[in-house]
């Protein structure tokens, strides 16, 4: 796909439901249009639910992510398995690592350059990483619950493309996965076109509101509170 198109939210949610993978590429404009708050928003709506991954944040403010997710399970003491994992994933999935513990970073400066290479769309560590401005420097899009310096060992003893559980959220295998400034959101592949039909719906709505507002309406008037 040429560097220069632009594919729409509708674009996306319909290139999912038909293929497995999708380049980097398709996903250009994403972030323009939505964001983690719109998708949270239409979540709640539908599954009463929001999805967020608790704790987990950009190393850079600028990151966003969306692809799907291939997942990691493991020990904080190992980074080999993810390590692994990056080479089983394919172009432009997100790479999604679930350790039990945050006492050793399962991430680094080495896995992103590889996963960067690889290309991959950024990577989600539900745990904790290390070499925060080498990952910045590359530009790679890393978020995580929490940094530390030390780290474990490539034992390579964890599991790959399995239900992860972080906290309260159940992350499986080709979830949809949203990140940005604000956080991380996964989305049930399943449910994908209907939740970013009700996102779109909700940002269509609150561009009314803030016409309203600039019209001399307040919030509380406009909500009827």
């Amino acid at each position: 796909m040429n560097k220069k198109m632009k594919v729409s939210p509708e674009g996306i949610r319909e290139r999912f439901s038909t293929k497995k993978h999708l380049p980097p590429s398709d996903f250009n404009s994403w972030n323009d249009e939505l964001s983690t708050a719109h998708i949270s928003d239409a979540l709640k709506n539908i599954l009463e639910h929001d999805w967020v991954i608790p704790g987990v944040k950009p190393l850079k403010d600028e990151f966003k992510i969306i692809g799907r997710a291939f997942t990691v399970k493991t020990s904080a003491n190992d980074w080999g398995t993810a390590l692994r994992a990056i080479d089983m994933a394919n172009e432009g999935d997100v790479l999604f690592i679930c350790a039990d513990k945050d006492d050793n970073a399962v991430w680094g400066e080495l896995t992103s350059k590889t996963a960067q290479k690889k290309g991959l769309t950024g990577t989600v560590v539900y745990g904790a990483v290390r070499d925060v401005n080498a990952i910045r420097q590359l530009n790679y899009p890393v978020f995580t619950q929490t940094v530390i310096p030390n780290a474990g060992f490539p034992t390579a003893k964890g599991e790959v493309n399995v239900s992860l559980q972080c906290g309260d959220v159940v992350v499986n295998p080709n979830d949809v996965i949203i990140g940005d400034d604000c956080g991380v959101i996964v989305v049930p592949a399943e449910l994908f076109p209907q939740i970013i039909k009700e996102a779109l719906k909700i940002k269509k709505d609150e561009s009314e509101i803030i016409n309203k507002i600039n019209n001399g309406y307040t919030l509380s008037e406009i909500l009827g509170i």
